[in-house]
């Protein structure tokens, strides 16, 4: 009978346990971060290529977008012919 209860009582407690011990890695990750350790750059890369991302058509959308952005402005900083500028097209213009 004490097993048992000694047993229920572990149960109980295991996902505390879990989300102690993540919040443990998250503020361990966090100090990596802040120091600019290659640790946590190559958990985030594997975190970010084992992730799914729905959305990524429109990720890749906006990130040429922010691009395009990018080298209008500094064309203009720098004077140059704005005809110059590398404007990026995506391959599918439905995309929102």
């Amino acid at each position: 009978m004490n097993d048992f209860l000694t047993y229920n009582f572990y149960l109980a407690l295991a996902p505390w346990f879990v989300f102690v011990g993540l919040s443990f890695v998250a503020v361990i990750l966090m100090m990596f971060a802040k120091k600019r350790r290659g640790i946590a750059i190559a958990f985030a890369v594997l975190v970010q290529m084992f992730s799914p991302d729905p959305l990524v058509e429109k990720t890749i959308a906006m990130v040429v977008s922010e691009k395009r952005n990018i080298k209008k402005q500094q064309g203009k900083e720098d004077g140059k012919n704005k005809n110059k500028t590398l404007i990026i097209k995506p391959d599918n213009p439905d995309i929102q």
